[in-house]
């Protein structure tokens, strides 16, 4: 009987350190996919005020028009974010910390709905550590789009 416990409580550990072992080489970016989920449905909504919420230094409404007048991005996978927070500091000084998010998404045409392409892209995720944008938490920076021929 002390045997067949024993044995049962090997297999139970070898269980548990193989869930602790395979869960804990998984990432966890649901917070930064959330932030860029919402940033390109405010892009295909064409929803300027969304799109200033999450930007650290958005465009005006004339530009962000004519950037997003064709195109919008969707289904956004993220591929890498620095392991490492790094220290900027804005044109104003202000201090921040930032990250780099790399990603792919699908390109769609606007007027057709269609997707034309898949789309490499890279995101710079400042947040501030102290002034009025300290709450705000991460807002999105400098982004590239690489687009496939």
């Amino acid at each position: 009987m002390n045997s067949k416990i024993m044995k049962l409580a090997i297999i139970i550990l070898l269980i548990q350190s193989f869930l602790f072992i395979s869960c804990a080489k998984k990432k966890d970016y649901s917070d930064i996919e959330n932030l860029l989920t919402q940033w390109a449905y405010a892009i295909k909504n064409l929803n300027y005020n969304e799109y200033c919420r999450l930007e650290a230094y958005p465009k005006d409404i004339h530009t962000f028009n004519a950037m997003y007048q064709q195109y919008y991005i969707s289904n956004i996978k993220i591929v890498e974010v620095d392991k490492k927070l790094h220290n900027g500091t804005d044109n104003d000084g202000k201090p921040y910390e930032f990250k780099n998010v790399r990603f792919i998404a699908s390109l769609y045409n606007r007027q057709t709905n269609r997707e034309e392409q898949i789309i490499n892209g890279d995101i710079k995720l400042i947040r501030y550590i102290s002034g009025s944008q300290k709450d705000k938490g991460w807002l999105l920076s400098n982004r590239t789009f690489i687009y496939q021929e």
